[in-house]
């Protein structure tokens, strides 16, 4: 007697294979399968589209720093698995992620196009989002600070704040240039730390801060921007979703999305210019980037905004001519570019400049342009200055009593360095300052070339000679 095609199909499924589909929630969500001895046997950014036997697998999907997994059992038929996004929350209220609200959101449409403080039309929007109903939200707790460091914001009267205590809102006209973010009293651990921004002519900056257990954290903001006077919408979720992935990425230094959303991201400057920025940068992360998936884009971004210093940052990574920067970009790998490049070609940053301070100045923490305050720093001798976990800028033991200006002094940092390299070899400082030249302390140290033009002039010409 011969079997059916219906009796034969569970073993074909279990020899041959049958289809298996997997298909994420956005594309830029990584998913992995292993099969029931853990062994990978597909792998893909977004969707995947197989062939596999009947058996017991395994689905991993990876969006940010989210990760979550589920076994299912792949029978005679065509398996397809549709996969919700992974619980990631977000800073901006994305439509579909565990953090967004529907006030929240109401309130960024309507302080993006309305000033919380004086007239016009905002060109600057910082919203404070609590992520989590029951955390206290101090409403007050950041402040909007201009290049010299001085308040811009209005103070608390500048504020808009909700009435439970679940978001605050600051929108503003500033004119185009360099800003900073900073809470407003100086933080425990008495390191006052400073967060970039940028105005661009004719755009509005949106500022999405998520608010934690311990306060407004804007080293895990998301940014956004807008055509001046449209305001911002949740028009394009996977858009919005792939910016979040893109800056994660950037914060653990790989890449999470893929190079066709990517480009996306990259050719959508028309529309958000910060979008374009992100995902140049988040192409960079490859293992073998390809600068000329990037290089027409970004003519268009110059197009867009020629002082954009974060543009300034990637058209000198692609050989585009650049005026010498004087605001900070807004991403620290932006600076880190500057840095390399005014190595190069010193004047990149421009000498005197605030771009050049907070490159001199410049701390990990984050995807973000962040910097220790000069103007903000305590009294030598005043109080300790004990750096957290990441934060601390200056070797333990340099951080308080008399020697803390010249410890915390970029100057400083670079002479330091130069008699550790000699005690170390054993040799002199003149030396080692002979056989490395400056662009190799400058690249050692991450510090601009003023910088350590200065550290050298000093170490060959001592003081009181």
């Amino acid at each position: 007697m011969v079997s059916s095609y219906e009796d034969r199909r569970p073993a074909r499924a279990a020899t041959e294979g049958v289809p298996f589909v997997v298909i994420p929630d956005t594309p830029s969500v990584l998913v992995t399968v292993t099969d029931s001895a853990f062994r990978e046997v597909a792998h893909a950014m977004g969707t995947i589209d197989t062939v596999l036997p009947a058996g017991i697998y395994r689905i991993e999907q990876r969006f940010g720093g989210e990760v979550e997994s589920r076994f299912v059992e792949v029978g005679p038929e065509p398996f397809t698995e549709r996969l919700r996004l992974p619980g990631l929350p977000t800073p901006t209220p994305v439509e579909g992620t565990p953090t967004t609200r529907a006030d929240h959101r109401a309130a960024a449409a309507r302080w993006s196009t309305r000033t919380t403080y004086g007239d016009g039309s905002p060109t600057l929007m910082v919203l404070i989002r609590n992520l989590r109903s029951g955390w206290q939200l101090d409403p007050y707790a950041l402040e909007i600070a201009g290049p010299d460091g001085r308040p811009v914001d209005g103070g608390a009267r500048g504020w808009e704040p909700s009435g439970g205590e679940e978001w605050s809102a600051w929108s503003g006209e500033l004119p185009p240039g360099g800003y900073r973010l900073r809470t407003r009293r100086m933080p425990a651990d008495g390191l006052p730390l400073a967060q970039a921004l940028h105005v661009l002519e004719g755009w509005t900056t949106l500022v999405f801060v998520s608010n934690g257990p311990q306060g407004p954290q804007p080293q895990f903001a998301s940014v956004h921007m807008v055509r001046r006077g449209t305001g911002w919408t949740p028009a394009d979720r996977a858009f919005d979703l792939a910016l979040e992935a893109a800056l994660s990425g950037l914060r653990q230094g790989i890449d999470l999305v893929p190079t066709r959303h990517l480009l996306e991201l990259v050719r959508s400057g028309n529309d958000n210019p910060f979008l374009g920025i992100v995902g140049a940068h988040a192409l960079l992360l490859h293992p073998a980037p390809d600068l000329g998936q990037v290089h027409g884009v970004l003519r268009n971004l110059v197009h867009l905004a020629p002082v954009q210093p974060d543009i300034a940052a990637l058209c000198t990574l692609i050989g585009e001519p650049v005026e010498p920067v004087t605001s900070p970009p807004m991403l620290a790998a932006s600076c880190r570019l500057l840095v390399g490049a005014d190595t190069a070609d010193p004047g990149i940053l421009e000498d005197g400049s605030p771009a050049e301070s907070v490159a001199a100045h410049l701390v990990g923490r984050g995807v973000w342009t962040t910097w220790l305050e000069q103007e903000r720093l305590p009294e030598p001798g005043a109080r300790s200055v004990a750096g957290r976990a990441g934060t601390d800028p200056v070797a333990p033991g340099d951080a308080a009593g008399p020697g803390q200006s010249r410890g915390l002094d970029p100057v400083g940092r670079v002479q330091r360095y130069v008699r550790e390299v000699a005690s170390v070899e054993g040799r002199s400082v003149d030396d080692v300052l002979s056989s490395m030249p400056p662009k190799d302390l400058c690249r050692r140290t991450g510090l601009p070339h003023r910088a350590v033009d200065r550290a050298i002039e000093e170490l060959r010409s001592p003081p009181g000679e």
